[in-house]
């Protein structure tokens, strides 16, 4: 038995906890909006926790955490550990991804320097697809993007760098607060909500599916010397002329044109109006390109252009040709962008299939001289599901040719539904991209499919509810069918 008097002179036991807690850091997810930029992300959470550079670099970024003198690129998402974001700011995976404008090098087209709208910077938001330089207004104030401090004009860089630990939204050479309402005493933001919150998730899903497909779709390129297909070179010019269509329609229309993946999906009964068939005999003697001066276009190609001519003729009509000289020069000249009431919308809806199977030079020539190949059509075959080794040339041959009937007739619907979105707006805008033959090529490469059975939308999505014809004798004898209303 222990005696009681020793536990008199005993000195106390100091009960020391065995494990030090973690830190714990403030992230005031209630204070963000969802598609918010990390660079805004980690701008208040910097300013809640006051740390320096160093301390929210070994948080954020992956080894090596050595932080180089210009700082760590916040458009892409290679150099940071996304669960340690997500678990830090408390935001779902899909926002940390959204954060950033892409998870590989190549932004040639996005800006190294903050690109804002003064409204929405004021409010404590930023989108990371503000940073693409085809992005020219917000779609929520009608607002040019903006570079440069609102005081001074000095650079903003977009990067994790110094002024962002310890200046956080504040320049730091005049002092300017970015956002006042979180400097201000127990300051906040109020994330947006309502309508324009659904406006800025329609603009952040269209970019993202647009800037995807700016590398997918140019995979594969043909060699001018050998008529093979090669891997394609990207380069900063392409990709502005890859991206006119997207400046042009942030510039008209506040909520983006629906793209070919959300059509798809969506499969609404289509409603077409006048849109069908207009049966017309051919031009006799329609010349065609010079295969000398595209020997990579084969005798299988002709055969396939052919077919498209056939629907552009039942189809379409001669279009084209009944459009007046005033309108048609004003369509050129402005890059086929031109006003509701210059002209019907069959006409655009025709424009619009002419622009994405034919070309510009074709569509513009009016189809008289024929001097060069379908570009739209070269596009389809190119993206096109690859020959299976166990199926015959003749017989694979006879199933592009089949697929090639239904994307022709998908092609004309999905135009007519694009004009019909921007009817509203007063202002046509029509565009190859908008409705790439290929996308539809590479949306049937995506799908599982059995040779003799094609892979293609939905039945629902005939037009006037005649279904996708799956032979030559079913296409043409839907050609000479009367739409009914």
């Amino acid at each position: 038995m222990r005696d009681d008097r020793q536990e008199e002179h005993e000195t106390p036991i100091l009960w020391q906890a065995k494990s030090i807690a973690e830190a714990r850091f403030t992230s005031r997810p209630e204070w963000s909006t969802a598609g918010e930029s990390m660079w805004m992300r980690l701008s208040k959470f910097s300013l809640c926790n006051r740390l320096t550079l160093h301390e929210l670099s070994n948080l954020v970024l992956l080894p090596p955490k050595q932080i180089p003198t210009n700082g760590v690129d916040l458009r892409r998402a290679d150099r940071f550990d996304p669960a340690r974001l997500g678990d830090l700011l408390q935001i779902s995976p899909i926002d940390v991804r959204t954060a950033f404008c892409y998870s590989t090098p190549g932004l040639t087209n996005a800006s190294t320097e903050l690109r804002y709208c003064r409204e929405c910077l004021q409010q404590g938001f930023h989108a990371a697809w503000f940073q693409w330089r085809f992005i020219v207004r917000c779609p929520l104030h009608q607002r040019a993007l903006r570079l440069g401090c609102p005081g001074c004009t000095r650079p903003i860089p977009y990067m994790l760098q110094g002024n962002m630990a310890e200046y956080p939204l504040v320049c730091a050479r005049c002092g300017k607060q970015w956002v006042p309402d979180l400097h201000k005493p127990a300051g906040r933001c109020t994330p947006i909500s309502g309508r324009s919150a659904r406006i800025l998730r329609r603009w952040q899903a269209y970019v993202a599916e647009s800037t995807t497909r700016l590398s997918e779709l140019s995979r594969r390129q043909h060699d001018p010397q050998t008529g093979r297909f090669v891997p394609a070179q990207r380069n900063r010019a392409a990709s502005i002329r890859r991206t006119a269509h997207l400046r042009m329609s942030n510039r008209l229309y506040d909520t983006p044109p629906p793209t070919i993946p959300e059509l798809l999906e969506r499969q609404p009964r289509p409603s077409t109006n006048s849109l069908g068939p207009k049966p017309d005999s051919p031009e006799p003697g329609r010349p065609r390109f010079s295969q000398m001066n595209w020997p990579h276009f084969t005798q299988r190609f002709l055969e396939l252009e052919s077919i498209l001519l056939q629907f552009q003729d039942a189809f379409f009509g001669h279009t084209l040709r009944n459009i007046d000289m005033p309108a048609w020069s004003t369509l050129c000249r402005q890059q086929f962008t031109i006003a509701t009431n210059a002209v019907s919308i069959e006409t655009v809806t025709a424009l619009g299939w002419h622009l994405s199977w034919l070309g510009f030079a074709r569509t513009c020539d009016r189809v008289h001289r024929l001097s060069t190949p379908a570009l739209g059509l070269s596009g389809w075959l190119a993206h096109s599901p690859d020959r299976p080794l166990a199926i015959a040339y003749a017989e694979w041959t006879e199933q592009l040719i089949a697929w090639l009937q239904e994307d022709l007739t998908t092609s004309a619907w999905i135009w007519h539904r694009l004009v019909s979105f921007m009817r509203p707006y007063k202002c046509y805008h029509l565009h190859p991209a908008l409705a790439r033959p290929a996308e539809l090529a590479a949306w049937r490469s995506s799908q599982p499919y059995r040779h003799g059975i094609a892979a293609k939308p939905p039945q629902d999505l005939a037009i006037e509810g005649i279904g996708l014809p799956a032979k030559w004798d079913d296409f043409t004898s839907m050609i000479r069918q009367r739409v009914d209303k």
